[in-house]
């Protein structure tokens, strides 16, 4: 049984009724065309496509004006309704959206947690005092994906070059880390006048693991100096904040970035850990510094939750970012 070609273009339309109630109301196409933002040969085509799916003359002119036939009064009064009730789902559907609950699903990693987003999530709390926001903590290619595959809203994430890129999202520049190195107050590396990554070799290293989103830039530089071959590599993991708990513990020394906070204001580039014995030493004129990224899918639709969050996170990189190490 062959199935009939179809003609789309001579298929009901609703915008063809949209533009035979125009015309009945106004009185001519041009005004029809003006009010509906549309050219007088675009009414005119849709008001015939009728004609021909009904056959039937649906108006007929009137001296410079045009009027309906009956058929066509009798259509437009069939068809209002319609037009007019599918033209307010868009203003009842935004007013059902207000009284949804506001949710926000959030990848990150421990560190932009605790500093860098703090004061965005207050700003957000007060905006939406009923709000929930939901937060995985992830390494920053793990909340990446994350955004990618739709599991959550957005990711605040860092992002170097030599990881594949992905056209799907969009990533605005939000802040940096710069590269540290953490060691027990007193340590040889802490105290040395000039810093060498060649110095690294000489003892035990905790490192971010392989995916974590610096490895590749940094296992690349300590390749360029020779020293990747050499290192006492004791211990990896994806995390900055659990690797700052193992040189606590005595298991090494580490390079990692940091947020800025816990550098800020460091006397000759070295920052006690607060409550801790562990120190850290900047090093990024040798490393360079990690940038962070607020990550969302292109052509996502911002919730209002979603635009008050970017907001904030973007107004306090304008402003210079406050974690809770500076206060």
């Amino acid at each position: 049984m062959s199935v009939p070609e179809r003609h789309y273009f001579k298929e009901l339309r609703l915008q063809q009724f949209r533009g035979l109630i125009a015309v009945i109301r106004s009185g001519s196409f041009s005004a029809a065309a003006k009010a509906l933002r549309m050219t007088k040969a675009s009414i005119w085509q849709q008001v015939r496509a009728l004609e021909e799916e009904f056959g039937c003359v649906l108006l007929e002119s009137a001296g410079r004006r045009v009027r309906p036939t009956a058929q066509g009064l009798r259509l437009a009064e069939l068809s209002t309704p319609l037009v007019e009730g599918f033209d307010s789902i868009k203003e009842a559907f935004c007013a059902d959206l207000a009284n949804l609950p506001a949710e926000l699903s959030v990848a990150t990693t421990p560190g932009c947690l605790t500093y860098e987003l703090r004061g965005a999530i207050e700003a957000v709390r007060v905006q939406f005092p009923t709000g929930h926001l939901t937060f995985q903590d992830r390494n920053s290619p793990a909340a990446i994906d994350l955004v990618e595959s739709g599991e959550v809203d957005v990711a605040v994430a860092a992002r170097f070059e030599e990881w594949p890129q992905k056209p799907a999202l969009e990533l605005i520049p939000f802040t940096e880390h710069p590269f540290a190195l953490a060691a027990p107050a007193g340590h040889p590396l802490l105290e040395a006048p000039e810093l060498r990554l060649a110095d690294l070799a000489n003892y035990p290293l905790l490192l971010p693991g392989p995916k974590a989103n610096c490895r590749p830039r940094l296992e690349r530089l300590l390749r360029g100096e020779g020293v990747w071959d050499r290192l006492r590599i004791v211990l990896e993991c994806s995390f900055p904040s659990s690797l700052l708990e193992y040189v606590e513990a005595g298991l090494g020394v580490t390079v990692t970035p940091v947020p800025s906070a816990l550098l800020r204001e460091a006397p000759h580039g070295r920052s006690p850990l607060q409550g801790r014995q562990t120190v850290l030493r900047d090093l990024s004129a040798l490393l360079g510094k990690e940038p962070l990224f607020y990550v969302r899918r292109r052509g996502w639709h911002e919730t209002p939750i979603a635009v008050a969050f970017r907001t904030a996170i973007l107004q306090a990189r304008s402003l210079g970012i406050r974690g809770v190490g500076d206060q």
